[in-house]
């Protein structure tokens, strides 16, 4: 797939040298506005977005001025304005239009900046902040360009994508005030994946309180990091802000739709960091490290037994799982205890760690018995998730109803055995949901089948999301598995026991043999 970004630099370079640093609109001698503190608080950027290249036309007869104003009524306090004119149809006469009708907001210039003039123009137009993209940009340029921002009293908005990226806005960070915005979007492809920036979070400062402002006099935040691109509900603003961002920034949804936009930003606003969200920054480390690797994350279920445990651990796996449900595969607490104990003794970590698998509570009830009995083990730090199958048959709110004040990890699980049942995989992705295990639909079980989903399903599955996969997963159709359908994650059980919860080690032996292959 040829590169979209490399194809927008390249046409606002030619622009550039054509047309100037205007770009043909009419840009005030002078700023007309005083400085707004850019996000002075955690919240809501919402986007003036006429296009994009992913979407073709969102709002192409968009006024910018009724559309800023219809932002602040939604409780927007910051806005972000697209300027880039080939891809997305924006301009800065938008800019200014939006700026001029709304003085109290805070705006950025979203926009491909590459030289110095851009920042000045920027500050003409209005802007409180400027987009600069860490990948476009070489390590002098991005703190040249950081700098000027902030000599006019701007706040350099530093997009980061990857490690790479993340060194230049550290050396950026060391020179001055610098935001960071995190993209789900991968700007050389526009997909979409929200675990990017749930792995690049712990790896981004969090927000503390400066000196105030010059041009307000109000205290200022050292750093604010922001979640960009694909939120379109309220459950994926809630997902960001559990994340640990202190901002969201919404395009799509805010602009096609500004009757809705009200509604994320109060989920962004409602919502706090939590342990949920420290588990999927945990799993978003997991799964980047493994994309050099190119194979899957692993988990072993339906362990009962202590030494099966720590063996699966010493094979590699990822994740171990422990059934709390009527099942021939039921855990006890005290094997869950016990096995937590020994990990956490050997990698020295009592937090969600590298180092160890992550331990897993399989529910199918959390209000049955055994289901109160996984939650409590999770909320007190013994299980780091729950596992939760029936998402689909009931809806995602049971999901967010495990959470407690605090909130635990947590993902579903949901079984396809029909085309009806990828619909409720798409709604349960677009609430927010980043990753959903797909298994076997067999009636009157759960899970633990043996049974393989239909190969259509799957490969339709894994163009709603990264896929995660069970269902009669073994030694002998694991390499199948991996060849057909690249899978993020297997998740094995049935396949790899010498009787129903007890594992056959020769079988683990195989299975993680076939995947190291």
């Amino acid at each position: 797939m040829p590169d979209v970004l490399e194809r927008i630099v390249e046409a606002r370079r030619r622009d550039f040298e054509r047309l100037g640093p205007a770009f043909g609109s009419n840009v005030p001698v002078r700023r007309r506005r005083p400085i707004v503190p850019f996000i002075a608080e955690p919240g809501a950027i919402l986007e003036i977005k006429r296009a994009s290249p992913s979407k073709g036309d969102i709002a192409p007869n968009l006024n910018p001025a009724d559309l800023a104003a219809q932002y602040a009524a939604a409780g927007a306090k910051n806005v972000s304005v697209l300027t880039e004119r080939n891809f997305f149809k924006g301009s800065l006469d938008d800019l200014v239009a939006a700026s001029d009708a709304c003085p109290e907001l805070s705006f950025l210039r979203k926009d491909f900046l590459l030289f110095d003039d851009d920042i000045e123009i920027a500050y003409r137009c209005g802007a409180d902040a400027v987009l600069l993209i860490a990948r476009i940009l070489d390590e002098a340029t991005l703190l040249r360009l950081a700098s000027s921002a902030r000599s006019f009293g701007m706040t350099p908005f530093i997009e980061v994508r990857d490690e790479a990226d993340v060194s230049k806005f550290s050396a950026a960070s060391k020179a001055g005030l610098v935001f960071a915005g995190v993209n789900a979007r991968d700007l050389a492809t526009f997909r979409v994946d929200p675990l990017v920036p749930a792995a690049l979070r712990s790896a981004l400062p969090g927000a503390s309180s400066t000196p105030s402002s010059r041009a307000s006099g109000r205290p200022i935040p050292q750093c604010r990091v922001v979640f960009e691109s694909g939120a379109s509900t309220p459950g994926a603003c809630r997902f960001a802000r559990k994340l640990g961002f202190d901002g969201i920034l919404i395009g799509e949804a805010a602009a096609r739709d500004p009757s809705g936009a009200a509604r994320l930003v109060s989920a962004f606003a409602e919502s706090k960091p939590d342990w949920s969200g420290q588990f999927w920054r945990a799993i978003g480390k997991k799964t980047a490290a493994r994309v050099n690797q190119k194979k899957p994350l692993v988990k072993i279920c339906g362990l009962t037994d202590v030494g099966d445990a720590l063996f699966a651990a010493e094979l590699g796996a990822d994740f171990l799982g422990f059934v709390f449900a009527s099942s021939p595969r039921a855990a006890s607490s005290a094997c869950v205890r016990a096995v937590a104990d020994a990990l956490r003794a050997r990698s020295g970590d009592v937090s969600l760690a590298d180092r160890r698998p992550l331990l897993v509570g399989v529910i199918t009830d959390p209000e049955s018995p055994a289901g109160k009995e996984a939650l409590a083990l999770a909320l007190a730090g013994t299980l780091d998730a729950i596992q939760y199958h029936g998402v689909g048959e009931r809806g995602i709110e049971p999901l967010d109803a495990l959470s407690g004040p605090s909130g635990v990890g947590r993902y579903g699980a949901l079984r396809l055995g029909t085309r009806d049942d990828l619909d409720s995989l798409a709604n349960i992705v677009k609430d927010g949901e980043p990753r959903v295990l797909i298994d076997a639909r067999v009636e009157g079980l759960a899970g633990g089948t043996g049974k393989a989903i239909p190969a259509e399903l799957v490969r339709a599955a894994s163009g709603l999301a990264p896929l995660w996969l069970s269902g009669g997963l073994g030694p002998r159709n694991i390499r199948v598995a991996l060849e057909a359908y690249e899978p993020e994650l297997v998740d094995a059980s049935s396949g790899l026991e010498s009787s129903p919860g007890m594992k056959d080690r020769a079988a683990l032996e195989a299975f993680f043999k076939e995947i190291n292959a």
